[in-house]
């Protein structure tokens, strides 16, 4: 079934009611885990990114089977992601506001514990020398469920363009989106490294770094059910402590994030992976986690008008901050 542009927010969160009923019946998957004394814990990223390092570290380095926790990481798309968090397949999702927001406003109760990126990690690139001659060109995005498109609608802004002013192409998926700006389908799109060295090489125009502008977003964040912080906490203090020890690493080892990066990411271009992790561990990385309200205010922008009842969340409610205290401030 194919979506219309804006309605894989909503698509999402109806797939994962179903799926939720349909787990009713057979028991509770969330609450039947034996997650405080070795059980799996099985934990989702939506992207294969750089976003992603300090969580792949942690698993990578062992620091999770430090906590005494078992677990293991899935690879589901954003619209995959939140349905398998909801239904209990999954206890613990990386993913984005923008997934997070959509689902508060169709009842969903989740809660962000941490961001991972709390800016945009996106540079935009053109076939023009200047965000200001964009007007009227044509700009890719994937879709309006994800981190890509609020990052493409907060650099429009940002040149003091308006989504009118420009010609905004869906094209589904992130290496579309690459592929097209490439073969110059499209002026121009949104792209991080290491991606971005392509359009460096093909002669295309950085015109915007956002990630230097530190516009708040929660573009990747660890997130997961207030049910499960309620019957869990002590998992999560674990969890968080690991994830902390996946940040240090990121920081302090370039030479082992940087082979890490590469598996994930399958790629063997150590230039581009150098150029990766320094972007991302000098630009975007924070120093302490923490979700702030402005954080999930860009998302709730985005979607306001293509999602019921977005416009009206307490966007504090959302927020659950006390386990990276704890592992990152100590409190």
């Amino acid at each position: 079934m194919k979506l219309k542009p804006g309605a894989a927010g909503a698509a999402g969160v109806t797939l994962a009611m179903v799926l939720a009923m349909s787990l009713t019946s057979c028991g509770n998957a969330d609450s039947n885990a034996n997650t405080s004394s070795g059980g799996v814990i099985t934990v989702s990223y939506s992207e294969v990114v750089a976003d992603e390092l300090p969580l792949w570290i942690a698993s990578e380095a062992g620091y999770f089977k430090e906590q005494g926790l078992n677990v293991k990481l899935v690879s589901l798309s954003s619209d995959q992601g939140y349905p398998a968090l909801i239904s209990g397949q999954t206890q613990i999702a990386s993913i984005g506001g923008s997934q997070i927001v959509s689902g508060a406003a169709a009842g969903g109760d989740v809660k962000v514990l941490a961001t991972m990126t709390p800016v945009f990690a996106y540079q935009l690139y053109a076939n023009v020398d200047s965000a200001a001659k964009l007007k009227g060109k044509k700009i890719g995005y994937t879709s309006k469920s994800g981190s890509q498109y609020t990052a493409t609608l907060a650099a429009l802004k940002k040149a003091g363009l308006s989504p009118e002013d420009v010609n905004l192409v869906p094209l589904g998926s992130v290496t579309n989106v690459n592929n097209a700006l490439l073969s110059k389908t499209i002026d121009a799109a949104a792209t991080h490294p290491p991606a971005s060295l392509q359009f460096e090489d093909a002669g295309l125009h950085m015109v915007l770094d956002l990630a230097k502008e530190k516009i708040p977003n929660d573009t990747v964040g660890i997130s997961t059910k207030s049910s499960y912080i309620k019957d869990h906490p002590e998992v999560l203090d674990k969890f968080m402590a690991a994830l902390k020890k996946g940040f240090d690493r990121e920081r302090s080892d370039q030479k082992y994030a940087t082979q890490v990066l590469g598996a994930h990411l399958g790629l063997k271009d150590q230039r581009a992976l150098d150029e990766t992790w320094k972007y991302y561990s000098t630009e975007v990385i924070p120093d302490i986690p923490e979700t702030t309200e402005a954080q999930l205010a860009s998302a709730q922008t985005s979607l306001a008008g293509s999602v019921a009842g977005v416009d009206k969340l307490d966007l504090s409610k959302l927020i659950d901050s006390s386990f990276v205290d704890k592992a990152f401030k100590g409190k």
